[in-house]
């Protein structure tokens, strides 16, 4: 009988994972693929980021150089007259882009100074004994002083200290010091805190000869006791081309327009020549900086169409439309004429800004540097953006980010206008017949100014009180109601009164609250430790601390508490003194407390024989009431303040909105596009506007179309790619299941195919065995 063999051979030779891995080969490509082009959509993202951070940075670029008030800047070159006094030792020399070039003679005839006084001879205390201790209680019986106007309290307990912090925590202006000059002679010093022939006023009759505060020898000139002068106030004098400036402070910024001084020294024999000329490097910089900024774009734009030697592939965004857009725009940019700009230098080729045969960007030093040197206005403006138009008071003021260049019809429907009152009373043939109290209150901020006129005013007093009523900068202040008296005298309670002479036990507390002059919630408590020891002073201190030392606390002559905001203008401060036991501070109440307020928007001037009283600014949103004015001819406004109103009209046809003066387009080819119209024509009246965006202001709008981070084309690019990558990635997932799925249902049907050729290779063994017994027996 023949021999089975060759069964075993089958299974133990059978790879079924290389065969399942075989049969599965078509998807694994189709996914290696796929993963192919989710690298190259990475690799897209990546270029357009690349892309994009050089659009925005010669965005930037394009940004810093199209304003024209900003785009020259300027030089000064100071020269003394005097070899052996420099000019920098007598002035220092400031400016921003609002200067023009030119030439100015100055000269520093004087600095201003701060007043300073010093008590005359050494301090005495209460009983005309010399002061050996600037820390002891001086023994002065209770009294004030003012300092500028703000009384300044002194108590038996005050020390020559003392008296000075209360000078310095009131917020006076001055600022005061203890200088002891020898043993035994302390002196009082008192400093305006500014410069200016102004100085400082400091009055009181308690301080001459023979009153409770004569000991600190600052009585007024002619007395025993008078103060001495240790530095006149003085204003500062500057000498330019001819004329004396006079000014309160040794820096100077109203002279030259654009320019400030820093006087340093004085010295009326010696003449600084001051030169100021536009800055060429500086502009040379700026122009190479647009070049540079320009040619790193176009670089990365040709690199993506240059073909790799090794590879044979281009960049990864050569095939996108974007770039065939873009680099477009960037060279009819460069070619575009400007408005407005005489033909020979009405575009950056003719300057000497031109490209080279292959697109890149250079400067022609021989062009250029002519125009850098004899012109440089024109290299302004064809960088910048900027408008003309023949229409009296109407300015171009800015372009929009996608303005185009060309004439722009501007229809002007309403002017703007201020809000006024004007009087109907004759002030200057018959003065004012009786005393007239007037409340004027600012439309938006609220602010308060109360002047008081008195019988016989005429126009020019009238206008004189209510212009410095307007002027004036008020400092918040709250006094509480209730005075408070030391059962121990009697009378008023100082600083030094404890609290047990105010009736508080020890274990009261004391809540203090209120607000910042921002606003800020202040809550803090103050404990009563030791009714015999603790002081309103230290109350005081502690109102001081709560609202971090924003306020200056003190307790007046009679009695009562007042809190004072330490910086001036609108504020709004508040405070409350809770006791928990029986100490009745009251509550802050007018008109004692005084609201602060920075100076008011409004101005009085004469009208013919009357008085008309305008807010300064132009439009709707500024406007004032007024109340008690009638005895000018003035009515009531009432409830409803007398606004201005906005300027109103088109632009080329667009919607616009005013704001005062200021137009500006909000639609359309006018948006952005703002002109500030102070004409006061007959309405409704239509004028031409010229605009020529100079090559950054166009670049600028340009590079924003692409680059833009929410609506640039960029974006738009960078999300469909990331779309599509994301879409790779669902087809690759699916791609993977399915393919696992096959690979389980393959390996079931292998393993299935292998357990049938063991029992194949078992069967195929037994006949062998059986075979051989047979043939063994045979």
């Amino acid at each position: 009988m023949a021999t089975v063999t060759g069964l075993s051979g089958i299974v133990a030779g059978f790879d079924t994972k290389g065969a399942v891995d075989e049969l599965l080969g078509a998807q694994k490509f189709e996914i290696a693929q796929l993963r192919k082009k989710q690298d190259a959509e990475t690799a897209k993202q990546a270029a357009f980021s690349e892309l994009s951070t050089l659009v925005n940075a010669f965005k930037t670029q394009s940004s810093s150089m199209s304003d024209q008030d900003t785009f020259l800047a300027y030089t000064a070159t100071l020269n003394s007259s005097n070899a052996a006094v420099p000019a920098s030792s007598l002035i220092d020399v400031a400016g921003d882009n609002s200067i023009t070039a030119g030439n100015h003679n100055i000269v520093v005839q004087q600095l201003a100074a701060a007043e300073r006084i010093s008590s005359s001879t050494a301090v005495l205390d209460g009983f005309g004994n010399t002061v050996t201790d600037q820390n002891i209680a001086l023994n002065f019986a209770t009294s004030s002083f003012q300092v500028n106007g703000t009384t300044i309290n002194v108590n038996a307990a005050d020390s020559l200290n003392d008296i000075a912090n209360n000078i310095n925590t009131a917020s006076t202006g001055v600022t005061a010091s203890v200088i002891k000059v020898a043993t035994g002679d302390f002196r009082l010093v008192l400093a305006a805190d500014d410069t200016g022939a102004a100085g400082f006023t400091l009055t009181g009759t308690a301080l001459d000869a023979g009153g409770a505060l004569a000991g600190l020898n600052l009585g007024a000139a002619g007395q025993t006791n008078a103060a001495q002068t240790l530095q006149a106030a003085q204003d500062a004098i500057i000498n330019i081309d001819g004329l004396n400036i006079t000014r309160s402070s040794n820096t100077i910024s109203d002279a030259i327009v654009g320019l400030t001084f820093t006087l340093k020294q004085a010295d009326p024999t010696t003449t600084i020549n001051m030169s100021i000329g536009i800055d060429t490097i500086d502009l040379q910089n700026k122009v190479q900086g647009f070049v540079d900024s320009y040619n790193a774009l176009v670089s990365f734009l040709d690199s993506q169409y240059t073909v790799d030697a090794t590879t044979g592939d281009n960049g990864v965004l050569a095939g996108e439309a974007l770039l065939t857009s873009l680099k477009g725009d960037l060279t009819s940019g460069l070619l575009r004429s400007v408005p407005g700009l005489a033909s020979d230098r009405n575009s950056l080729v003719r300057i000497g800004v031109e490209p080279d045969q292959y697109g890149v960007l250079q400067i022609n030093d021989n062009l250029f540097s002519n125009f850098l040197n004899n012109d440089p206005a024109t290299i302004r403006d064809l960088f910048v953006a900027h408008g003309t138009t023949s229409t009296s008071g109407m300015q171009f003021l800015v372009a929009g980010d996608h303005t185009l260049s060309g004439n722009y019809a501007v229809n002007i429907s309403q002017v703007a206008t201020r809000a006024n009152v004007v009087g109907t009373t004759d002030v200057v043939t018959t003065p004012l017949a009786a005393a007239q109290s007037i409340t004027f209150t600012e439309a938006g901020n609220a602010r308060q100014g109360i002047v008081n006129l008195a019988a016989g005013d005429t126009q020019a007093n009238i206008i004189n009180k209510m212009n410095t009523e307007f002027a004036r900068v008020i400092t918040e202040t709250r006094v509480f109601d209730q005075a408070l008296i030391d059962s121990s005298t009697g009378l008023a309670a100082t600083g030094a009164t404890t609290f047990a002479n105010l009736g508080a036990a020890t274990g009261d507390t004391i809540t203090i609250a209120g607000t910042n002059r921002t606003g800020v919630s202040i809550n803090q408590t103050f404990n009563i430790l030791n009714n015999s020891q603790d002081t309103v002073s230290d109350l005081l201190f502690a109102i001081q601390s709560a609202f971090n030392q924003q306020v200056t606390a003190s307790i007046d002559a009679t009695g009562r508490i007042q809190v004072q905001d330490s910086t001036s203008g609108d504020s709004l401060l508040s405070v409350s003194l809770t006791s928990s036991g029986s100490t009745n501070f009251g509550v802050d109440t007018t008109p004692a407390s005084t609201e602060g307020r920075f100076a008011m928007s409004l101005e009085a001037i004469a009208s013919g024989n009357t008085v008309t009283v305008q807010h300064t600014n132009y439009g709707a949103k500024n406007g004032f009431s007024v109340l008690g004015a009638t005895a000018l001819g003035i009515a009531d406004t009432g409830a409803s303040p007398i606004l201005g109103t906005d300027v109103a009209g088109t632009i080329n046809g667009e919607t616009t909105t005013g704001s005062g003066q200021v137009l500006v387009g909000n639609a359309g080819s006018a948006d952005g596009i703002g002109i500030l119209y102070q004409g006061t024509a007959t309405t409704p009246f239509t004028a031409s506007l010229t605009i020529g965006m100079g090559a950054a202001a166009a670049f600028q709008g340009t590079m924003d179309l692409y680059a833009n981070p929410f609506s640039g084309f960029f974006q738009s690019s960078i999300q469909s790619s990331e779309q599509t990558f994301l879409s790779i990635d669902e087809r690759i997932t699916s791609l993977e299941l399915q393919m696992e799925k096959k690979r389980t249902s393959l390996t079931r049907s292998f393993l299935a195919m292998e357990q049938a050729m063991n029992s194949l290779n078992a069967t195929g063994s037994y006949l062998t065995e059986q075979t051989q017994a047979i043939n063994a027996k045979n």
